[in-house]
């Protein structure tokens, strides 16, 4: 197998799939493991999150829908993640769901006034003329 991620067959989700999702964790795992496991959870439909701290994490992060470097991590880590934590442990990833669940009400609420009143200007337009 030469690593290149085209060379991953696109039955791992049929063959794995229901083998991982089974496990409810996985710990001490090879880097191109971790790449094939986060492959095979896509393959069957789910978002997939990975965290990660060193360069061997960076293909399975960079593959994953959403990669987590934890504080600490190398560059290579940091460069491959979506998110990078600066704090120790996961409870700051509940705290930035939190926040921005609440960004995203704003803008909905904000969105939802606008429309709203757009809405009514032009229905002030047509009937006035």
């Amino acid at each position: 197998e030469s690593g290149n991620p085209k060379d991953i067959p696109n039955t791992l989700g049929d063959e794995y799939g229901d083998l991982i999702i089974a496990a409810g964790g996985f710990a001490r795992v090879f880097p191109e493991h971790k790449y094939l496991i986060v492959e095979t959870l896509r393959q069957r439909g789910y978002t997939c999150a990975m965290t990660g701290d060193g360069v061997n994490d960076a293909p399975a992060l960079k593959r994953a829908d959403v990669g987590i470097a934890v504080e600490g991590a190398t560059d290579a880590a940091r460069a491959a993640a979506d998110m990078i934590l600066t704090d120790p442990g996961l409870s700051v990833v509940v705290e930035a769901m939190l926040i921005a669940r609440g960004v995203f009400q704003r803008i909905q609420s904000f969105l939802t006034y606008r429309i709203a009143a757009t809405l009514q200007l032009v229905t002030f337009f047509f009937i006035s003329v």
